[in-house]
């Protein structure tokens, strides 16, 4: 009888386990938000002045950064590859500063776009940097594109 007992309540333990396991799992697909935008809230409908869209957002010019910086250590770059890895620095600064302060502009980001172009057509550059800087022109068109057809109202100014 005390065996029996035991199996039972260790078989109920593992069974209950089992069932709070998915749980958390499905957690991280966000909000079921009742159909609109296919069901799920894919980031698109996001709440005004939520801050991981900002952080999302934030994080394409954050890239663009990081991969100009490693493109400026190519040891082979004149002084007037230099130049043009300076100027599109300053201009990325200039626009992430007033993007952080809440602020899209779009004379800036075109000014950093033109300027990153400009890197990645006249400079001598690695083929992987040239190509990780191209990715980041494209993605910083793509979300000046979606932020001038409506994009989504999260706080920052259009």
């Amino acid at each position: 009888m005390r065996h029996t007992f035991l199996r039972f309540t260790a078989a109920g333990l593992v069974i209950s386990g089992l069932m709070l396991v998915p749980a958390p799992t499905f957690a991280q697909y966000g909000a079921y938000n009742g159909g609109y935008n296919g069901g799920y809230n894919g980031g698109y409908n996001r709440p005004y002045g939520d801050p991981d869209g900002a952080r999302r957002d934030r994080a394409v010019f954050d890239r663009a950064r990081v991969d100009l910086d490693r493109a400026a250590n190519y040891p082979y770059s004149s002084r007037s590859d230099r130049k043009r890895f300076d100027e599109a620095r300053r201009d990325l600064f200039d626009f992430e500063s007033r993007f952080d302060q809440g602020r899209y502009e779009r004379r800036e980001m075109d000014r950093a776009i033109d300027k990153l172009q400009r890197v990645v057509n006249q400079n001598s550059l690695d083929p992987r940097d040239r190509g990780a800087l191209a990715d980041d022109v494209r993605r910083m068109r793509d979300y000046r594109a979606f932020r001038e057809h409506g994009g989504y109202s999260n706080g920052y100014r259009r």
